[in-house]
């Protein structure tokens, strides 16, 4: 403060002496010193914010490791105990050979060791975990339900009182929430037990960026993305540290790092599952579309087992939002039904990017597995992908990306959410030559610049929801014969941590297409890239230049070094039908894992 003092008070002895002209460089060199002192301050304040957030976390875990050095059981058999399914944690608890207490004491040594490795996905240990697992190992219940005394994790963006949701922005950071969502007071009455809540990628984004947490990559391959906005809780699940968890979707933020780490994952429509206390940071920046709260799981059978526990009349006296529709069992379980699925492996607009060769494979074997079951199978073939993937762009960033600028304002940015900033930046005219050079070198899906323009009135608003409207009764139309729907979850498996934005974003329209549509969808493993595949995806970008597909040449290029990750198929169906969509997945999952077996 010693230091402006003095520069007002040079100003001020300045402006007495000298000339209008001289004036005007004073001010505007006043007026560059002022901002440069004030990106300074406000960046110490987040330093100091975060600071404070790194002692609060460094006390918990301190707390978390006196408490497990107390266990007496052997570390190697509670251990033992996170290499189970959920079906088989079930099964123990209710025979009696494992009860709540030493089930997340197992969870929490397993959580903890993940946390000492880095990259788990973690933000912080939920320290009433063990009171509640106590509570319920001496005085159990009679009839419980499919979760009673599993530990769970939840990402984030779920209110838990006296904790933060910081949405991967440090000044978010030490605002404990006041209250706990819906959906966390559903699973506590259902006896399950929040443990541990996970990360969010920065400002929910896609590439695992996370300032407060440390940043998360890919645990099959760390030179590899491990998708976003619900990293947290892939990675967690994927390395066993947790038996089953919750994320969030908007724009495929549970199905994206659910597919590129191998996991099961569901989407249900928008308020089947309560979302009363979820955090949303952007709350005046988008239209039309919804944060869904959703299960991720090793199995679907995990993902079942949450629904049945969220969809119970409880829920809809809480929140009378929710529309009541209990799970129906019927439909889950009616194995031999006939549907009417259809299947696409491609968009086939040449605006919009196009799957590698894994991507195609693997929904192809998904077909063949659900013709086998004898289920009628067709093409099908999304009507105009092109105009849903420019409404959905216009829906997620509504005024321009202003909100989202004042979000990262002076917090350190990923490398995605700097060029998203740049081209926000750009003025209409620039976008629109750029989209246009860019279509004319062989780049199209990169040509979406013009579509980021901001609503700048009331009108454009009332014409984004008409048109948006409009689409979603083309689709159905469309769409009306068929059951489900089998599809690609991304144009890729996981894509390096170094790829350029335009090279990553385009790819995440296979899932929100669906966020969009507000259609449930889910996603479920396959199997893994294998050196053939690879060798596809050579061949497929030689070809693709050779053609003067520079652009989709590069995206078939990054499929190298890929053996060995995750590929997923996407199972998408009526809205408020998920219990279908989970009996495809089922039937989907059965298949091939049989076929791997034998």
């Amino acid at each position: 403060m010693d230091i402006v003092s003095a520069h007002c008070a040079m100003l001020l002895s300045f402006l007495r002496q000298h000339t209008n002209k001289k004036l005007i460089i004073t001010c505007s060199l006043s007026a560059l010193i002022i901002r440069v002192l004030h990106q300074y301050f406000q960046k110490h304040k987040l330093n100091k914010i975060l600071q404070r957030k790194k002692e609060i976390m460094e006390k918990s875990i301190s707390s978390l490791r006196t408490a497990l050095d107390a266990v007496t059981d052997s570390k190697d058999e509670l251990l033992a105990l996170t290499e189970l399914d959920l079906c088989e944690l079930r099964k123990r608890i209710d025979d009696g050979t494992v009860n709540p207490l030493k089930l997340v004491q197992a969870y929490q040594l397993k959580a903890l060791s993940l946390y000492d490795k880095g990259n788990s996905g973690i933000c912080e240990f939920v320290q009433e975990a063990y009171t509640r697992a106590r509570e319920l190992a001496n005085d159990p219940e009679d009839s419980p339900s499919p979760l009673y005394g599993i530990p769970i994790s939840i990402k984030e963006v779920f209110m838990l009182r006296g904790y933060d949701s910081t949405g991967g922005l440090v000044k978010r950071c030490n605002r404990p929430a006041k209250y706990d969502c819906e959906i966390v007071s559903h699973l506590l009455s259902e006896g399950a037990i929040p443990f541990v809540i996970t990360a969010t990628s920065q400002a929910l984004s896609i590439d695992g960026a996370n300032n407060i947490f440390g940043d998360m990559v890919n645990p099959y391959n760390p030179k590899r993305i491990a998708g976003g906005s619900s990293c947290g809780e892939a990675l967690l699940l994927t390395q066993r540290g947790s038996p089953v968890g919750m994320g969030s979707d908007i724009g495929g933020g549970i199905r994206i790092p659910a597919a590129f780490c191998g996991l099961a994952s569901l989407k249900p429509t928008y308020r089947r599952l309560s979302s009363f206390g979820l955090t949303n940071i952007f709350p005046h920046s988008v239209v039309a579309l919804h944060s869904c709260p959703g299960p991720m799981g090793r199995k679907v059978g995990d993902l079942v087992a949450v629904m049945r526990t969220l969809l119970k009349p409880k829920q809809y006296v809480r929140d009378p939002l929710v529309v009541p529709v209990p799970f129906n069992e019927t439909l889950f379980s009616d194995t031999d039904g006939t549907l009417n699925i259809g299947f696409y492996v491609n968009f086939s607009n040449p605006n919009l990017m196009h799957t590698v060769p894994v991507v195609r494979e693997s929904v192809n074997q998904a077909v063949a597995a659900l013709v086998k079951a004898g289920h009628r199978v067709c093409p099908f073939d999304p009507p105009k992908p092109y105009k849903a993937y420019c409404l959905f762009l216009r829906a997620i960033l509504a005024d321009g990306g202003y909100e989202l600028r004042s979000l990262l304002a002076h917090e350190p940015l990923c490398e995605q959410l700097k060029m998203l900033i740049r081209t926000l930046l750009m003025p209409q005219w620039m976008r629109v030559t750029g989209d246009y050079f860019l279509s004319i070198i062989g780049y199209r899906p990169m040509a979406l610049l013009h579509t980021l323009g901001d609503l700048k009135r009331a009108r454009d608003v009332i014409d984004l929801n008409t048109a948006i409207q409009a689409y979603r009764e083309e689709f159905h139309r469309a769409a009306d014969l068929l059951d489900a729907i089998v599809c690609p979850v991304s144009a890729y498996p996981a894509p390096p941590c170094s790829a350029p934005p335009a090279l990553v974003v385009p790819s995440v329209f296979y899932a929100a297409l669906y966020n969009l549509l507000d259609y449930p969808a889910g996603t479920v493993p396959t199997g893994f890239v294998d050196r053939v595949d690879v060798m596809e995806a050579t061949k497929a970008a030689i070809n693709q230049r050779l053609d003067g597909e520079f652009y989709q040449s590069r995206v078939s290029v990054m499929q190298k070094d890929s053996e060995g990750l995750p590929v997923s198929v996407q199972v998408v169906g009526k809205p408020f039908r998920e219990e279908l969509v989970l009996r495809v997945m089922h039937q989907i999952e059965t298949a091939l894992t049989q076929s791997t077996t034998n």
